[in-house]
């Protein structure tokens, strides 16, 4: 699978897992919980535990460079300092589990990769390159 595959395939199952979240609607029988942690781990659609187990069967480079993506598509900062950020970034989480986890619980995560991903293609970057070194 291609790094723009895989970035696809993440943009879907986010949104799904978005729509399915918002479908089911708060879960009246659940205590409440405190932490927005342990929430995301009480994983309760199909949607959900898809994304998650997509994302954490991929490698780490690719994780880091997803976690790049989502943060460049949040405005956080410039195509050109992509390289920069996913050294930052692959440095930041300790082990590649955190990305994901980090991917998982953010809920806008599809509109930044996609926002990511038009920010690569305006600059003319290929996707499928960025971990060609």
């Amino acid at each position: 699978m291609t790094f723009s595959e895989i970035l696809q395939q993440v943009i879907s199952l986010a949104r799904a897992a978005n729509q399915a979240r918002t479908a089911a609607g708060p879960d009246d029988d659940s205590p409440l919980v405190a932490s927005d942690q342990q929430s995301s781990l009480n994983l309760q659609t199909a949607e959900e535990r898809r994304l998650r187990e997509f994302l954490e069967t991929q490698p780490p480079p690719v994780l880091y460079m997803l976690t790049a993506i989502m943060y460049l598509g949040r405005g956080d900062f410039d195509v050109k300092d992509l390289p920069d950020q996913y050294a930052d970034t692959s440095e930041t989480f300790g082990g590649p589990k955190g990305a994901a986890r980090l991917m998982f619980q953010t809920v806008p995560l599809p509109e930044y990769l996609e926002e990511g991903r038009k920010k690569l293609a305006d600059a003319r970057i290929d996707t499928d390159k960025l971990l060609a070194d």
